[in-house]
């Protein structure tokens, strides 16, 4: 299976940037379209087990999936989010687990095409391949000279969206810039389900490292700085009924 590396942005410490372009508030989804014309995706990590057609077979009938198994060339990829308009990422996450009408894909970058990397060209570039091939791209602008942190979370805060990606190139050089903070969480338990969920899973305890001391690397599961934070859903009925995925 032909995929690269994803890369990860950072949060921004006032690097040099070019550009800001909205970020949406859903799920990370990467599409690659393989030396057989087939067409791939995954959502977080480039994992076998997470491959989205697998996981739920109902994403081959959105509009967006087809226009890239149609017209994508071969060895190319679309990198983007899987949102919901109006919603956040639990909303994205409750349509992709049901496959739902109003999941949307919006485009942010194009890694590669046909065969060639293509992270370090400019945005419009991007842009163009996006457009020729259907795909509605993230709406982007220059960053005003003398733009702050603060600034542009007010801007982010003002619009009603998640925040910004700031970025120089297509894929290279990307920075997260938003007003709201968000925590990675694990997942160390589930609780049981009721009503028609009774005997399944009902939902996940997810847990963090908090208030860890200076210089001290994230420390063994059942340390004392190791908190659960919150339950949450979102999962089919599959999921919920298979126990030895949580």
């Amino acid at each position: 299976m032909w995929t690269h590396d994803r890369l990860k942005p950072k949060n921004w410490k006032g690097q040099p940037a070019r550009w800001r372009q909205v970020k949406f508030n859903g799920h990370r989804f990467t599409m690659f379209k393989q030396d057989d014309g087939t067409l791939v995706g995954f959502e977080r990590e480039t994992w076998s087990w997470l491959e989205m057609s697998k996981r739920h077979p109902g994403v081959v009938e959105y509009p967006w999936w087809q226009r890239c198994l149609e017209r994508l060339p071969e060895r190319s990829s679309v990198d983007g989010e899987l949102y919901v308009p109006g919603g956040n990422a639990g909303s994205a996450a409750h349509a992709i687990a049901e496959c739902s009408p109003e999941l949307q894909f919006m485009a942010f970058a194009v890694p590669w095409w046909e065969g060639l990397n293509m992270q370090d060209r400019s945005l419009d570039y991007a842009h163009k391949q996006c457009e020729a091939i259907g795909l509605p791209f993230a709406e982007y602008d220059m960053i005003e000279p003398g733009a702050t942190y603060e600034s542009l979370c007010q801007q982010a805060t003002e619009r009603k969206i998640e925040g910004w990606v700031l970025k120089n190139l297509n894929y290279y050089q990307r920075w997260k810039c938003k007003p709201t903070k968000t925590v990675d969480l694990v997942v160390t338990g589930f609780v049981d389900g009721k009503g028609k969920y009774a005997g399944q899973v009902g939902s996940l305890c997810g847990s963090a490292w908090l208030d860890l001391p200076p210089g001290r690397k994230k420390p063994d599961w059942n340390d004392e700085w190791f908190h659960e934070l919150a339950k949450v859903g979102g999962m089919d009925d599959a999921t919920r009924a298979d126990r030895s995925k949580v």
